[in-house]
């Protein structure tokens, strides 16, 4: 019976399984499905992430190693060193970069590269932590510039972003002095910028000094701002003494530059980045220069100028009103002679005008030249005795003639000039030397010598010897007779004074107020007057009555 079920159920066909769709798969499949996942992800990534390889110069590979140096903008990595290379003169290395692409934009002619690792230098200590992590290179990018991919790393660190938090303006000076790369930009004494570079224009002539000021100062800096080198210490000699100017200890031993605005000035506009500014040897060359109209003139002088050298003041009357441009000497060869050229800028606006003041560069012009019609004039003065500086003098000389020493063909206006007071001296001695060439010394001297000796015959003859005995002699007669007179005339002369003095005291007492014989005199003075009188009217009645000398007075008749 089991043999029979057991068979039958053999007999039966078995029904399939059928497992649909990912059912039928192991899970073990999972594992290399999501490796490849995530392998396309990250290849993606580096492809997307991945920007363009540029080539940057330097002199030095120090401490960079190919594959592990990073770039780096604010410490965040922004590239790496892909490939080490030498140049193909052997002189440079070239660096081939992988940059991230969100740096491409930045990628221009104005971005700067530099290699961060430990220095020592003036500014300071810096790149200390390159010690443990290793040398990175620093890029500071710019979206201004144009597009490259080829650059030249800088040698020094860039210590400010350049445009960053700030305006960069470029200084130019004739020498550099003792400025260097990292000096501070000053403003009251505070730093607030510094100099990026030094560095030779494109002419060689001038030297170019990049400069970057933070922000907010930056905005102080205006088109009439004023830069001048306060490096070291300034010594200044003048008529008030010796004084002594110093910065900070940090300018004095790397160099500064100081800057200010003129006043009247501080509402203008900022300035633009990358102006170009002069700078100026020091404040009180900063300070002399105005805006305002200013006119060149040409001067010549004759005589010597040793003294005068560019940057010298031009004063009228004690007040500054110029700079001295150039000193030059010029050779005249049709007239055989020399002359020294001196270019001068004058400002008539340090000059205040009562009433209409001139508005327009023809009207200065039409002041000017009535000032010279007036007498205005040109001189060399000496400054200073200890160091024998000379400065150009304006002032009127109505009495003086007009003295051009140009030959009037010259692109910039002349004015006349007087000779240096100390060429009239010496041409005054030298005058006066010339006409004592001429006085006969050689005779005049011959006939004094025959003076001296006529008078020394004179002194030693024997006549002269006898004069002096007879006057000798006379002398003591006149001595004699002084002693006589002192023993015998003069007392007889004292009794004779003496009875004059009794005399005139007698006649005093006789005429005192208070004397009898005064009393008497006037009392017969008195009868004298009135016997007088008498006479008088006698003389008068018989005037009258002549018979009454013999008929009598006419009363007595009738009594």
């Amino acid at each position: 019976m089991n043999d029979d079920n057991q068979n039958a159920s053999q007999s039966e066909p078995q029904k399939p399984e059928v497992r649909r769709g990912l059912q039928s798969l192991s899970l073990i499949w999972l594992v290399p499905l999501v490796a490849v996942i995530i392998g396309g992800w990250l290849i993606w990534r580096e492809v997307s992430s991945k920007g363009p390889e540029i080539s940057v110069t330097f002199q030095s590979a120090e401490g960079l190693t190919q594959g592990k140096t990073a770039v780096r903008y604010r410490d965040v990595d922004v590239g790496a060193v892909k490939k080490i290379a030498l140049s193909e003169d052997f002189s440079k290395v070239v660096l081939t970069l992988q940059m991230n692409a969100d740096v491409e934009q930045y990628l221009t002619d104005k971005t700067k590269f530099w290699v961060v690792r430990p220095r020592v230098s003036s500014r300071g200590i810096s790149g200390l932590e390159t010690i443990v992590t290793g040398a990175y290179i620093e890029i500071v990018p710019n979206e201004k510039g144009e597009p490259a991919t080829k650059f030249v790393g800088s040698e020094e660190p860039q210590f400010v972003a350049d445009g960053s938090e700030g305006t960069r303006f470029v200084l130019t000076a004739n020498e550099l002095g003792s400025i260097n790369s990292g000096a501070p930009i000053l403003l009251h004494g505070v730093a607030v910028g510094e100099v990026l570079d030094t560095s030779l224009d494109a002419s060689a002539s001038k030297v170019s000094i990049p400069i970057y000021i933070k922000s907010p100062y930056d905005k102080l800096v205006t088109n009439d701002s004023r830069f001048w080198d306060s490096s070291g210490v300034s010594v200044d000699l003048n008529a008030q003494g010796v004084s002594v100017r110093a910065q900070s200890i940090r300018s004095v031993i790397q160099g500064g530059i100081n800057f200010m605005t003129p006043p009247g000035n501080d509402n203008a506009s900022p300035a633009l980045s990358n102006t170009v500014f002069n700078l100026y040897k020091n404040r009180k060359q900063a300070e002399s220069l105005v805006q305002g109209y200013t006119q060149k003139f040409m001067l010549y002088f004759d005589g010597s100028i040793r003294g005068l050298v560019a940057d010298a003041p031009v004063e009228f009357r004690g007040i500054r009103v110029g700079t001295v441009d150039s000193v030059n000497l010029e050779y005249l060869r049709d007239k055989g002679m020399f002359r020294a050229p001196v270019q001068i800028t004058v400002e008539p606006e340090r000059i205040q005008t009562v009433g209409d003041k001139p508005e327009s560069a023809d009207e200065y012009k039409q002041v000017l030249s009535q000032l010279v019609e007036h007498g205005l004039r040109a001189r060399l003065k000496t400054s200073s005795f200890l160091t024998g500086q000379l400065y150009v003098d304006l002032d009127m000389y109505p009495l003086a003639p007009a003295r051009y020493l140009g030959d009037g063909e010259g692109k910039i206006d002349e004015l006349p000039t007087l000779p240096n007071q100390i060429d009239e001296i010496t041409d005054s001695l030298q005058s006066l030397l010339a006409k004592v060439e001429t006085i006969p010394i050689e005779q005049i001297g011959m006939r004094v010598l025959g003076t001296v000796e006529g008078m020394e015959n004179l002194v030693t003859s024997p006549e002269l010897k006898k004069s002096m005995e007879s006057i000798q002699e006379a002398s003591n007669g006149i001595n004699q007779l002084v002693s006589n007179l002192d023993s015998s005339v003069l007392p007889a002369t004292r009794e004779a004074l003496d009875e004059a003095r009794k005399t005139m005291t007698d006649l005093r007492d006789m005429t005192a107020p208070n004397s009898p014989v005064r009393y008497n005199l006037e009392e017969s003075l008195k009868e004298i007057s009135s016997a007088a009188r008498s006479v008088r009217t006698l003389t008068d009645y018989l005037e009258q009555n002549p018979n009454a000398l013999i008929l009598g007075k006419s009363g007595n008749r009738e009594e």
